[in-house]
């Protein structure tokens, strides 16, 4: 079985985040069991997609790698799957 059939598990944990602002909701995400990635849903009043998700903090190979703001934490893992996969 060839590296490319390898799916990236990819499990996100609930934490809060202090960001100094209220977007204080935050997910860890975890990669195959490795920290990779902090996002924060975007809360406060003045935010243009509020309710989105902010990528605050990107580790290992997505550290220089610039994310988009996600709709969705759907959106947010199949964009982190695809990143790592390649």
């Amino acid at each position: 079985m060839g590296q490319d059939n390898v799916e990236i598990l990819v499990v996100l944990q609930p934490i809060s985040v202090d960001t100094a602002s209220p977007d204080e909701v935050g997910m860890l995400v975890i990669a195959n069991g490795l920290l990779v990635a902090v996002l924060v849903r975007l809360d406060a009043p003045e935010h243009e997609r509020r309710g989105a998700w902010y990528m605050e903090v990107r580790l290992g190979r997505l550290a220089k790698v610039r994310a988009p703001v996600f709709d969705t934490l759907e959106d947010a893992t199949r964009w982190v799957r695809q990143r790592l996969k390649n």
